[in-house]
């Protein structure tokens, strides 16, 4: 989970309201509480729909805001109803999602479809960390690694 939030972090967000950098202090990625945490669909929202679902406060979900924006112009909305109104004010809010690794036209956000957002969400994360990952001989082995074996592969 935290290389999952050291990625979205290396992103460095922009604010869904005016494409502004989003500061993220030091100490956030330590707090699983963080107010820097905003769950993309609102857990309140999804919980009406979809309750007891583990995806709801899956990493997938979470994208990184300020205070602010999480908690007095977001709340418990959908997330098509709040993306208008961002889009309104942000002229630049395709890009500013890319920055949260989120495509608006193919994510399912403007019909608030959790399902699409979720899956494709995973991908493009899975995508951005194999990008970063360097690969290894050991990588391209089809069979699992016996533990006595550790010593001979070459890393």
């Amino acid at each position: 989970m935290k290389a999952i939030l050291c990625l979205l972090a290396f992103q460095e967000p922009k604010s869904f309201l005016d494409n502004s950098i989003v500061r993220i202090s030091n100490d956030w990625l330590k707090q699983v509480n963080s107010k820097n945490y905003h769950h993309f669909f609102p857990r309140a929202y999804l919980q009406k729909r979809i309750p007891f679902d583990y995806r709801i406060n899956h990493i997938a979900n979470i994208t990184i805001v300020d205070d602010h924006l999480n908690k007095r112009k977001i709340r418990d909305r959908a997330p098509a109803d709040y993306m208008r109104d961002f889009q309104a004010r942000n002229k630049h809010l395709a890009q500013t999602m890319q920055t949260h690794l989120i495509d608006l036209d193919t994510f399912g956000i403007w019909n608030n479809d959790f399902d699409t957002f979720f899956k494709k969400r995973c991908e493009r994360i899975s995508n951005e960390l194999a990008s970063r990952v360097i690969r290894h001989s050991v990588d391209d082995l089809q069979q699992p690694i016996e533990l006595n074996d550790v010593e001979e592969v070459a890393v």
